[in-house]
């Protein structure tokens, strides 16, 4: 055969155009609700293939909206006990403030009057008042310490204002953070949501659909496949009885085993490994062949079919 196709047979290289599938499946248990499409029927990307439903994703949905509402609660209990806690201090230091400025309202009073009498004893008597010129009298010191604890009942209680403000803010962050954590996590269910029913993505032909409305399929099992309607992808195999210059990037020529067509291709990967001709590609099914893969990219725009029988020619 190879040596009436082509001049050099061991420049001839037997090939297959590979058919690329992409194969519809869910990382998770799923129940189909229903498949838009048969086998053979041609797709484009956009089409709907298959929607299912995932009962675990029903459940998981459900719970993170509840702790993402539970956080909210807890939020807001806390944000209302900061309040009344605050609120609670500042009557608290309202009233301490209140008591200590009548007790040294009274006690300028007592001190005022006892100068004023001093003074007119003085006047009268044409002596001075030794409590005066030996210092502050017990009032006056009374008057003085009562002072000195109203400024340290208003720093007492702005510390303990402050120090709640400061426990809340960092409670709020870290209900903040943890609400968002969970948004997050509720977003990626969502999307999973949105990921159960699926589309098509290029353009090409369903094959096998293996499965039914209302079953449950366990993960990764294969519902429906689909083939590109324009095979880019020529497996070939070297017969290890040859030796061939081949080499990745090589470019090479792809014609058709049984029509006038062709087209340029390169080279893309060439396989690390010996394998058994499949039977299409053999000359004589009775005699078993085995070669070398290699892997050759061809333009998209070819009109080549899938699982086509080609040759590949090595150029010079």
């Amino acid at each position: 055969m190879f040596s009436f196709l082509f001049q050099d047979t061991k420049t001839a290289i037997v090939a297959q155009v590979e058919p690329m599938k992409k194969a519809i499946s869910y990382h998770k248990a799923i129940r189909i609700k229903e498949i838009f499409v048969i086998p053979g029927q041609m797709v484009k990307p956009g089409d709907m293939l298959v929607r299912v439903e995932r009962p675990d994703l029903v459940l998981d949905v459900e719970k993170k909206n509840n702790e993402i509402e539970r956080i909210d609660i807890e939020q807001s209990l806390k944000a209302a006990r900061n309040s009344d806690k605050l609120h609670q201090l500042r009557a608290q230091k309202e009233s301490r403030i209140r008591k200590l400025d009548g007790e040294i309202a009274q006690l300028k009073v007592i001190v005022e009057n006892n100068n004023q009498l001093s003074r007119q004893f003085g006047s009268l008597t044409g002596y001075a008042d030794s409590t005066i010129q030996s210092g502050p009298d017990y009032y006056e010191i009374q008057l003085d310490g009562l002072n000195k604890e109203k400024e340290f009942v208003l720093q007492q209680y702005d510390l303990e204002i402050n120090s709640e403000k400061k426990i809340y803010e960092q409670e709020t962050k870290s209900f903040n953070i943890l609400k968002s954590q969970l948004e997050k996590e509720l977003a990626v269910l969502m999307d999973e949501e949105q990921g159960l029913i699926r589309k098509a993505e290029i353009h090409g032909t369903i094959g096998n659909v293996n499965a039914q409305v209302g079953e449950l399929l366990s993960p990764y099992t294969t519902i429906l496949s689909i083939y590109e309607s324009k095979p880019t992808i020529i497996k070939a195999i070297m017969n290890e009885g040859f030796k061939y210059s081949m080499e990745v990037g090589k470019v090479v020529e792809v014609e058709s085993s049984n029509r006038q067509y062709s087209i340029e291709g390169r080279v893309s990967e060439i396989g690390a490994r010996i394998i058994e001709y499949p039977n299409r590609l053999k000359t004589n099914q009775n005699i078993p062949m085995w070669g070398q893969e290699v892997f050759i990219k061809i333009p998209d725009d070819n009109k080549f079919l899938n699982g086509e029988r080609v040759f590949v020619v090595i150029k010079k």
